[in-house]
């Protein structure tokens, strides 16, 4: 047993639903809702894409990344 939540192993999809509940009438639809986007092959794909150019410390390309649009506004030393 863990004392951290949510769970490492249901991390995503419980995150994604908090998000969700704040939009939606329930927290079993915003649940469901989660669990959808969590076992959709082309998210889980560019998850992996993403998290791939970071490690890589290359940008990943994707508009709404902040850590992205900070490091290109960012000053390069001299």
């Amino acid at each position: 047993m863990t004392d951290t939540y949510p769970p490492a192993d249901d991390r995503l999809r419980q995150l994604l639903a908090q998000e969700i509940n704040l939009s939606v009438d329930t927290w079993k639809l915003a649940a469901w809702i989660a669990d959808g986007i969590v076992k959709s092959p082309e998210i889980r794909a560019e998850l992996e894409r993403i998290g791939t150019a970071h490690a890589a410390g290359e940008p990943c390309g994707d508009r709404h990344c902040q850590p992205c649009w900070d490091a290109r506004l960012a000053t390069p030393a001299p």
